[in-house]
């Protein structure tokens, strides 16, 4: 009986240590997403002899992957707008161009993984509501545009959209 006393208090304290490494002081959170947008107009001044590059990255900044779409109609899944000094959308390009047939689907930016896309703003834009094609275009007037750089992802395939958005602007002279 001696021999099992001896036994049973070192057992025990290798079963508390055991149990103590087991157990989180703190609850266990699943990964977080988290993704980040930005947009640099360059030069901040430009007229048709220095186009704007409008220069959009995006990063996956969270502990988890996530998906975003990809593919002829959504690019990779980046997409610019460009308001006119009166506020209105301009085209960049043709909108009744015909583009190329190829499917669309969802894939994954994994953690720390970065996409980048880029437009150019000439001074040269397009007729949005023409009926023929090409569309007719015309010069940009001059004043301060707004461009608008879109994402938006799911944390699984087929989920409702999260969108994230910056603004910038720039300053047409033509």
């Amino acid at each position: 009986m001696i021999f099992g006393c001896r036994c049973a208090v070192p057992l025990a304290g290798l079963v508390l240590v055991l149990w103590n490494t087991g157990c989180a002081r703190e609850t266990t959170r699943p990964p977080v997403a988290q993704v980040r947008i930005a947009l640099s107009p360059t030069p901040s001044t430009g007229g048709p002899s220095h186009p704007v590059a409008l220069v959009v990255r995006v990063t996956n900044a969270g502990a988890t992957r996530v998906w975003h779409c990809e593919g002829c109609g959504c690019g990779n899944g980046i997409h610019v707008t460009v308001l006119g000094p009166d506020g209105q959308t301009v085209a960049l390009h043709d909108p009744n161009a015909i583009g190329p047939a190829c499917p669309d689907g969802e894939v994954p930016l994994l953690r720390g993984g970065a996409l980048e896309a880029h437009e150019a703003f000439t001074g040269t834009l397009f007729e949005r509501d023409s009926h023929s094609a090409p569309s007719p275009t015309y010069p940009a007037p001059a004043g301060t545009y707004m461009a608008i750089a879109g994402f938006s992802y799911t944390t699984v395939p087929g989920a409702e959209g999260i969108s994230v958005e910056r603004r910038a602007t720039f300053v047409w002279k033509p």
